[in-house]
């Protein structure tokens, strides 16, 4: 006993000072004799914990005598051990790993480590209930009543008329034996008999004499009858091995011993758990918030214990874990099985085709005159031709197909320059240029382009053609022609730019109430200025100068007005986008004063953070007054339920490197994360009513700028639309 506080002693002149040590874990275990359970739950928490907590941690062990010592006798020496070994390390987290080292720490806690929260593993429930442990002691409960895995034996065996109950003679055992006697307590028609406190040797003689109708239960044991030391599952190696009966078993280390089986909670999925648990108190987690429900466990077998005993795998519950399965010869020589089906097919497709072969030569000339017809009327049907080209002689010949486009395959060949003389003149220069740049450079041949008859119909051809690899002076190729595709997409266009129209028409109506505010101001302005000079008139003596300010207040008021009127006629107008250089800033400052008495109206505030050094951009400028008057009222809409103080949106404009970008935040309630991929699309709106065309429209306008439009959701609340584009180009 002197020489436990000298080892102290020694220890303490060893402990560096480590002002500012890193966090810690201290892990306590119950056994010092390393269990597999044990094993498990060290290596789990020494895994997990760091890798979800991200920062520095580290991880101690500590082990309790339990299985030979008393730890009660020996508590207070060990105690004053931790506190002095552990006296300049920052434990945060104390991990006690079964009831033993639970019930030491709890008791000891305050003179070791005090105030550090404690995290239990592995501890079984019944051993918690009336425990009244400190509120900041907290786990997942341990579910281990036998119950559920009698209850599977007495199902897997329906014959069997006799349970034995194997016990060691340790505490363990008979906290092990009260709650065996309360689960057999619910079963009916099985005799039981406890093998408990005899020597090992005395178990294994009787496990093996046992009849067929028994089955065995056992939590294993650290010490037996003759005090021999082992751990639970060494003891269950040797009584499953010996046993003429299937032995159940509680735990999931036990499984792989010889064991059939039973009821488990994994050791790792609990180690998991607890592990969690250890992260939540070091990210500041307060305990009194943990849930501390029981795992629900599971059903697991081993494979080779059942076919050792015989047991009808359909009597296995559905959910049931099956370990350790012998693999089929299939899984086994899969690939080996496969390889020779697929020779022995192989060898039998052969055989079929050259007795095949032979008949099949004779129609094969048939077959591919049919061919040839099929192709030659398929290509007339879609008005395709195909052509080769031999550059060094220039002569085209066609050599299947025919349409109204060109050449037909009964036709002479031709020369370039007539193939030329046939493009409309003003893609004539660039079909050439293409020809020429596919000889010289060996690439493909890819061009539309124009031809314009006799009788001036004018139809679009696609030419797609490329030099051959070993041949480079002979070009071969395909000719399409495509005019009905052309005139759909030209129409489409047309239809696109009336839709786009129509959307700033429709967006005009919604903005009258501003648009007449707009134009009232200075009418006002005007019929005062009017009044106010035709009274002067009446008086005698007449101000001249006077009259002179209301007059040039008259003709800037008036000018005013048409400024007005001339930028509503802009947007009114229908056309073609024509980009030209404009100002950003100016453009957003000039869309603000149409809408501004919209805004007012729905109680929603304008900023704007514009970049002075913003770059001159090439643009629509009514195309892209439509996209910026479509976000802003868009962003009004969305605010609709914001509170009125809180309505704001924002416009901003700035500069990245060769693109400028503009963008409209508002704080209205965002856009749902599964339907921000659909905004852009045509016709999708969250709006009652809306048409959903008007986003996507604005998509298209800023695609024809070679930009981008984004959306996103802002982290406090609302949403943001941008839209980027590449600044001017200097001349």
């Amino acid at each position: 006993m002197h020489a436990l506080p000298a080892a102290f002693a020694v220890a303490l002149t060893l402990l560096p000072s480590l002002a500012g040590a890193t966090e810690g874990v201290l892990i306590v275990h119950s056994n010092q004799r390393i269990t597999p359970a044990g094993v498990v739950i060290e290596n789990t928490i020494r895994s997990a914990v760091p890798s979800a907590l991200a920062r520095p941690v580290e991880i101690f062990s500590e082990y309790l005598d339990t299985e030979w010592a008393s730890t009660e006798a020996l508590a207070g020496l060990q105690a004053e051990y931790v506190r002095q070994k552990y006296l300049a390390r920052d434990i945060r987290v104390i991990v006690v790993s079964g009831p033993q080292a639970l019930r030491f720490t709890a008791r000891h806690r305050d003179a070791m480590l005090p105030g550090v929260p404690v995290v239990h593993v592995a501890v079984p429930k019944d051993e918690l209930e009336g425990a009244n442990y400190a509120s900041d002691i907290v786990g997942r409960p341990l579910d281990i009543d036998p119950a559920p895995t009698l209850e599977l034996a007495r199902h897997v065996h329906p014959d069997a008329t006799r349970l034995v109950v194997v016990l060691g003679a340790g505490e363990r055992d008979r906290i092990w034996e009260e709650r065996i006697r309360r689960a057999t307590q619910r079963l009916a028609g099985l005799d039981v008999e406890y093998f408990k406190n005899l020597p090992t040797a005395e178990i294994v003689r009787r496990l093996g004499s046992l009849e067929k109708n028994t089955i065995v239960f056992t939590p294993g044991y650290f010490v037996d009858g003759a005090g021999v030391l082992r751990t639970p599952r060494q003891a269950v190696e040797v009584l499953a091995s010996a046993s003429a009966a299937p032995v159940y078993v509680p735990l999931d280390t036990f499984i792989g011993t010889g064991a059939v089986g039973g009821f488990v909670t994994p050791y790792e999925a609990q180690s998991r758990e607890g592990a969690d648990i250890v992260v939540k108190l070091l990210n500041g987690t307060l305990p009194s918030t943990i849930p501390a429900a029981p795992a629900v466990p599971t059903p697991m077998v081993d494979w080779r214990a059942v076919r050792r005993f015989g047991i009808d795998e359909r009597r296995l519950p559905s959910d049931a874990v099956i370990r350790f399965r012998e693999p089929t010869a299939w899984d086994k020589y899969g690939w080996e099985i496969a390889a020779g089906a697929a020779i022995v097919l192989l060898q039998a497709v052969l055989i079929l085709a050259l007795l095949m072969q032979r008949r099949s030569g004779r129609h094969m000339a048939t077959e591919l005159e049919a061919s040839q017809a099929r192709m030659t009327l398929a290509a007339r049907a879609v008005r395709l031709s195909s052509w080769i080209w031999d550059v060094a002689r220039d002569r085209i010949e066609v050599t299947q197909g025919a349409g109204r486009h060109g050449a037909r395959a009964e036709d002479p060949p031709m020369t370039l320059p007539e193939v030329l003389a046939m493009a409309h003149p003003a893609d004539r220069t660039r079909v050439a240029r293409a020809v020429a740049d596919a000889v010289d450079s060996n690439t493909e041949l890819d061009i539309e382009y124009r031809i314009q008859r006799r009788s001036g119909e004018v139809r679009w051809l696609a030419v797609r053609g490329r030099t051959e690899k070993d041949a480079p002076q002979r070009m071969m190729g395909v000719t399409l022609d495509i005019t009905e595709r052309k005139s759909a997409e030209l129409q489409a266009e047309r239809d696109r730019a009336a839709l786009t129209h129509m959307t700033r028409v429709s967006m005009m109506g919604q903005l009258s109430a501003s648009i007449a505010h707009q134009l009232n101001q200075p009418l006002a302005a005007i019929l005062g200025n009017a009044e106010a000079a035709r009274k002067m008139l009446d008086h005698e003596r007449l101000d001249l100068a006077e009259l002179k300010d209301i007059c040039d207040d008259i003709v800037t008021e008036d000018n005013r007005a048409a400024e007005v009127i001339r930028r509503l006629g802009a947007l009114y107008k229908r056309g073609e986008m024509t980009f030209a250089p404009l100002d950003l800033n100016d453009l957003v400052r000039e869309t603000l004063d149409l809408v501004r008495t919209e805004l007012m109206t729905r109680h929603v505030v304008a900023v704007t953070e514009l970049d002075d050094a913003l770059p001159v951009v090439d643009g629509g400028r009514v195309q892209l007054q439509q996209v910026l008057l479509n976000l802003i009222l868009n962003a009004a809409d969305a605010m609709e339920r914001t509170a009125p103080d809180e309505r704001t949106v924002t416009i901003r404009t700035e500069v990245d490197g060769t693109r400028v970008q503009l963008c409209i935040v508002d704080r209205g309630t965002g856009i749902a994360p599964d339907a921000i991929k659909h905004v852009f699309d045509a016709f999708w709106s969250t709006k009652t009513g809306g048409m959903g065309i008007g986003l996507a429209i604005c998509h298209s306008i800023i695609t024809a700028h070679r930009g981008c439009l984004t959306v996103s959701n802002n982290p406090d609340g609302g949403a943001t639309f941008c839209a980027g584009w590449p600044v001017r180009q200097a001349a």
